[in-house]
């Protein structure tokens, strides 16, 4: 396992030393951590900013609404992953079965807002511009855009609590519940 380097001096690689389980639970580590770290850096530091720093309104909301698309499309790259990683050691016994129910969560709240939420607070933003400009409340069957769009946007804010309950919950089975990885 140990190469000699040139200088004569042994070099261990230790990826080579883990074993096939440990790379699996590291990897399902690192992406619980980046993904719960990069929804809090975005959530309390890049939008807060954006909205401080943007005057208009509309264009803050604009730029939010980007921010927050990109990231969904992160999301379920990431919750697939997290998703197969535990399906994968799942094969091997039941222990993981708590694993498997916390990532089901996270992956059907990334789907939800990468198919059904995002494009719809897209949509009703644009309804409100429209309406906005017009000096209307109410248009397409839509009593009022503004409270559609607040409801919405208070359902992405409530699942972005949950899913990082649910990620912090990954994270605490993972370091606290390593023997269930290990062979």
């Amino acid at each position: 396992m140990a190469k000699v380097t040139s200088d004569g001096r042994e070099r261990v690689c230790y990826f080579e030393l883990m074993t096939r389980h440990t790379r699996i639970y590291s990897f399902f580590l690192v992406l619980c951590s980046l993904w719960w770290g990069w929804t809090v850096l975005v959530d309390f530091v890049v939008i807060r900013t954006v909205f401080a720093v943007v005057t208009s309104f509309f264009e803050a909301g604009d730029l939010g609404v980007a921010v927050f698309s990109r990231l969904n499309d992160l999301e379920l790259v990431a919750a697939t992953g997290i998703l197969v990683l535990v399906c994968r050691e799942l094969r091997r016994g039941k222990k993981l079965l708590p694993h498997l129910a916390l990532a089901l969560v996270a992956w059907a709240i990334a789907l939800t807002y990468f198919a059904y939420l995002t494009p719809k607070l897209v949509a009703l933003t644009e309804l409100w511009k429209k309406t906005d400009l017009m000096g209307i409340t109410a248009v397409a069957g839509i009593p009022d855009v503004q409270q559609e769009h607040q409801f919405y946007h208070r359902l992405y804010i409530g699942l972005d609590t949950v899913k990082l309950v649910v990620l912090t919950g990954l994270i605490a089975l993972g370091v606290w519940r390593e023997d269930r990885w290990s062979a």
